[in-house]
């Protein structure tokens, strides 16, 4: 499989995530809508941007920066899973742990195919 396919595959689940955890951030707690519901919602409009970004122009920098924006959203969700907030219980901070490290296991297998390329 090409790394151009790779990179399709990743943009498809990192979109398919946006589609399971935008109804979960939707029932954060209302006084979260401009803190915590925000930054989650674009930590991970944002990996998605950078894997665009990456897509369109082949820099590698833009790969680093979906990576971070992964762990940004992996905090995130822990904090709210940390708080209790009903939306991520536990059965939902799982599923939604399971998902981000496939996107982390599939972000790092093309950072390293585009570094041994080099």
């Amino acid at each position: 499989m090409s790394i151009r396919d790779k990179g399709d595959i990743l943009h498809q689940k990192i979109y398919d995530f946006l589609l399971y955890i935008y109804p979960l951030l939707s029932k954060y707690p209302k006084y979260e809508k401009f803190s915590l519901q925000t930054a989650t919602r674009n930590a991970v409009l944002e990996m998605l941007q950078d894997v665009i970004k990456w897509q369109k122009t082949a820099t590698k920098s833009h790969l680093y920066a979906a990576d971070v924006a992964l762990q940004q959203s992996k905090e995130l969700l822990r904090l709210a899973n940390d708080l209790k907030y009903s939306a991520m219980n536990k059965q939902h901070y799982g599923e939604c742990g399971r998902k981000l490290t496939e996107l982390g296991v599939m972000l790092g297998e093309i950072i390293e195919e585009v570094k041994a390329a080099k």
